[in-house]
């Protein structure tokens, strides 16, 4: 089992390594890295949310291709098509930017969906 320094850093060190599988533990710290590094991002946006804005944006625009890949090795891991990725995460990560102008149920499918994701990264690993 891999600790957070190990966890996170993985997360950067196989930023296109889209063939590999990623373990549970692997996931949630560089989860809960970007969760962290976020709040820091929300708290810069409190002090100058222009700056924040912009942090924001160069944070989303690095984080992207290792997020999806992350997510095939996660998919990959637990026995699930890597093509499930864009169901469950690229659809809701791109519907969450427009979420406020959608039909309520759309709104409610772009939740479903989050929520499929953060189960299935929950499910242990599957023998090759």
């Amino acid at each position: 089992m891999l600790n957070f320094i190990e966890g996170f850093s993985m997360y950067w060190m196989r930023y296109f390594d889209f063939k590999g599988r990623s373990t549970r533990s692997e996931f949630w710290w560089s989860f809960l890295g970007l969760t962290l590094i976020t709040g820091v991002i929300s708290g810069i946006e409190k002090i100058d949310i222009k700056v924040g804005i912009v942090v924001y944006l160069i944070f989303s625009v690095l984080t992207v291709i290792p997020n999806i890949s992350q997510y095939v090795r996660r998919f990959r891991d637990i026995g699930i098509s890597p093509y499930w990725v864009i169901i469950t995460f690229i659809v809701p990560s791109i519907l969450v930017y427009t979420v406020k102008h959608l039909p309520w149920y759309i709104q409610v499918i772009d939740v479903l969906l989050i929520l499929s994701d953060i189960v299935l990264s929950i499910l242990p690993s599957k023998e090759e």
